[in-house]
């Protein structure tokens, strides 16, 4: 592949990882500014929702004038990103995200139309599109977890910036100004499911960071290399995969393998990230298939390919939003539910432990209180650190029953939330099905 093609690639790939690279971040972001959880979210939200919103319009301006609208985009984003990387408050920081957002959509939609010239061809300039924003988005979380623990969560923005900037360098190729065509009506079947899929994957990019950092206790960085297992997935599938044909196999195969993945994350029988690994394979393998194939077909034979290519990333960013809404007030509900029965439980357990008896009652009060400040700080306590070093077989019973049931806890208190993401991948079957009798599907 060319340099120019190579580096649009690499530039609709940062942009496309945006919409989840923060999340192991979100602790830390959190300590940084003290907001409310359900207010942290807006980190995610307002990129993904800007990014919606604005990629119909860049769409319709870059199919007339790419270069001007790559460049100014590119210009755009890496600014927003500095501004993100040095937000003196999470309002300034939400905001940045938000010209991120904007900003990006004119790099992507734009950047399909130069591909298109790089690459010599519509369909190889989709075929390179496609996985580059598949890899971008999967492998987001995991990158952002690598800077989060050794650079801190500030440089994911300082260090996608200058990469960014690198993509103008091809811009000092010769492309032509496209003829404006009409648009032509988007494919709805491949959309509308793009749009599910992109819903439900939000536990596995979203939710599974969550449960990995503040309910299992790992470090970003054990995160970000825990997580890596869905991206090789995903790339290994979205290369390999283009023998599966017609579009519509591919394109189901790959629903089926991201609901069993989600399904079998709902059902972990133990705490442990190893235990993460299966589940995103499937869900990895899935995504590889299934986005690949969507958006093959999306913009398969249709004129106008950036517009085609905003109507997906419309869709795939309108999903992001419905999936951070639907999932995100459940696993806040079932994880207050779930300090109630630990409360309960660990009360018990201590009550019925071989401590000296004087002893119990500073334990008890010791639990609760940093069960509390879990709640504040949204991450789960390590009991060994809060019950402190005692000698006797019975408080090493004690400490490890404790932490086995916050384990526990934690982990069916997210049951729910990849329940309903798998079922909300399952959904979109309707309309890839519904679709599957048009000749190229």
């Amino acid at each position: 592949m060319r340099t120019p093609a190579v580096l649009l690639a690499v530039a609709v790939g940062v942009v496309l990882a945006d919409s989840s690279v923060v999340t192991i971040a979100l602790p830390d972001i959190l300590a940084r500014y003290h907001v409310e959880i359900s207010t942290l979210a807006w980190v995610l939200t307002a990129f993904n929702l800007a990014l919606a919103l604005s990629a119909l319009p860049a769409a319709f301006l870059a199919r007339r004038r790419p270069v001007p609208v790559f460049g100014g985009g590119v210009l755009v984003f890496s600014a927003a990103s500095l501004l993100c990387g040095f937000a003196p408050s999470f309002g300034v920081l939400v905001a940045g995200r938000a010209v991120q957002g904007v900003a990006g959509a004119a790099v992507v939609c734009a950047a399909l139309d130069l591909l298109s010239q790089a690459a010599r061809t519509e369909a190889r300039a989709a075929r390179v599109w496609a996985l580059a924003g598949i890899v971008g988005a999967a492998l987001g979380p995991a990158v952002g977890g690598i800077l989060t623990q050794l650079l801190g969560w500030e440089s994911i923005f300082f260090v996608q910036a200058p990469v960014v900037l690198l993509a103008l360098v091809a811009l000092r190729g010769a492309y032509t100004v496209p003829v404006p065509e009409p648009a032509g009506r988007p494919h709805i079947g491949a959309n509308a499911a793009l749009l599910l899929i992109s819903g439900g994957l939000v536990a596995a990019l979203f939710l599974l960071v969550i449960l990995l950092i503040n309910g299992w206790r790992l470090d970003p960085l054990q995160a970000g290399l825990a997580v890596t297992v869905m991206p090789l997935a995903a790339i290994a599938a979205a290369r390999f995969g283009r023998t599966i044909m017609p579009l519509w196999v591919r394109a189901t195969s790959g629903v089926l393998l991201i609901a069993g993945g989600l399904a079998a994350l709902g059902w972990l029988p133990h705490a442990g990230a190893a235990w993460t690994f299966p589940p995103q394979l499937l869900i990895g393998a899935g995504l590889g298939f299934a986005l690949s194939a969507l958006t093959e077909r999306a913009l398969a034979g249709r004129s106008a390919q950036a517009v085609h290519g905003g109507w997906t990333i419309a869709a795939r960013h309108a999903g992001v939003v419905l999936g951070l809404l639907l999932l995100t007030p459940i696993f806040t509900h079932d994880l207050h539910k779930s300090e109630h029965e630990v409360l309960a439980s660990g009360t018990a357990a201590i009550l019925d432990s071989r401590i000296p008896p004087l002893d119990k009652i500073a334990v008890a009060r010791h639990i609760a209180g940093a069960v509390d400040d879990a709640k504040q700080q949204a991450r789960i306590p390590n009991v060994s650190e809060v019950v402190g070093k005692h000698d006797g077989s019975g408080y090493a019973d004690l400490i490890s029953h404790l932490q086995d049931q916050l384990d526990r806890a934690v982990t069916q208190a997210f049951s729910h939330s990849f329940l309903v993401a798998a079922l909300l991948s399952l959904t979109a079957l309707a309309p890839i099905l519904l679709s599957r009798r048009e000749v190229s599907l």
